[in-house]
């Protein structure tokens, strides 16, 4: 079940990040997919009441990680459903972990960036690639 989890986030993760990258949007169909295999794998693994871990831990980074996009736009939205998918297919436990590598992993790109162009970043993070980098590293724990 893990390895299946973690195949799922990794391509998931993946095509979230090229998306990004091109066009600082993660597809809504992506998402819907990532929710339909988050559904799948809880059902499979916990039976009807699978329906109801699903639900709640597809909710919580929705409901945590919104008061970043209403306040500031620190993170985007498309980058909020991507950690409820996250969420919904390998739980709670990892996605925390990816989130507090995420931070770690954007403020050295930012400081590598700004050191690079000698100038204070003013533009927009790819955040996918950070969650993707921090969900790598998590894989070598």
């Amino acid at each position: 079940m893990k390895e299946t989890s973690t195949f799922l986030i990794w391509s998931i993760l993946t095509v979230a990040s090229v998306f990004d990258a091109k066009s600082y949007r993660i597809p809504n169909q992506l998402i819907l997919l990532g929710y339909v295999a988050g559904l799948f794998l809880n059902l499979q693994q916990y039976g009807v009441i699978g329906i109801t871990y699903f639900i709640l831990k597809a909710i919580w980074p929705c409901i945590c990680l919104s008061l970043l996009n209403i306040f500031g736009k620190q993170i985007g939205a498309g980058d909020i459903k991507l950690f409820s998918v996250m969420s919904a297919i390998v739980g709670t436990r990892v996605v925390i972990e990816v989130m507090i590598i995420s931070v770690m992993v954007a403020a050295i790109a930012i400081l590598v960036v700004s050191i690079y162009e000698r100038q204070l970043m003013k533009r927009n993070l790819h955040y996918a690639l950070c969650m993707s980098a921090a969900f790598f590293l998590l894989q070598f724990k």
